[in-house]
């Protein structure tokens, strides 16, 4: 495997009259041939590489770890926090774990103005459906919660009492 430090050292060696050695060093003999006989392309290049010099490592450490086998993770992730877009009331936080679902379902209620729906439900506790349907029954059955309709779609939705 290469190194940027190492290329960076080589680069200097244009300093006495051997320009492009570093490009030598990371592969690329033809461009390396023709900045040595031309003094670093006319000292041009040579500047120029000193951004592209940890480009041409990595290019040319990609290229030894494809070649001989060794596993390269080029893989991205992407993480999106929903909770906090969704649900602003509901933080994800470590104390956020330790409440039950009905203090989630009801801070969720209470922070969007007294309702909720079956989904709000799921996505303030990260239960399943049928769980939460449940749990929003049995608050009804307490006296907590009552059902009601949305007054523009119809939909079922859960008011505080």
């Amino acid at each position: 495997m290469k190194s940027k430090g190492t290329a960076y050292l080589l680069w200097c060696a244009w300093l006495m009259g051997f320009g492009g050695v570093h490009r030598l060093y990371c592969g690329k003999y033809l461009s390396g041939i023709i900045w040595l006989f031309t003094w670093g392309l006319f000292g041009f290049g040579q500047v120029a590489d000193l951004a592209l010099i940890p480009g041409m490592v990595e290019e040319k450490n990609l290229k030894y770890a494809m070649l001989y086998g060794n596993k390269v993770n080029n893989t991205q992730t992407v993480v999106v926090n929903v909770a906090e877009s969704i649900a602003p009331s509901i933080k994800a936080s470590p104390t956020a774990n330790s409440k039950s679902d009905t203090q989630l379902i009801l801070e969720f209620a209470k922070s969007n103005g007294g309702t909720l729906s079956l989904s709000d439900g799921i996505i303030a506790t990260g239960k399943p459906a049928g769980e939460i349907k449940e749990l929003l029954g049995s608050l009804c059955s307490d006296g907590v919660l009552e059902i009601d309709n949305h007054p523009t779609s119809g939909a079922i939705v859960y008011r505080l009492s």
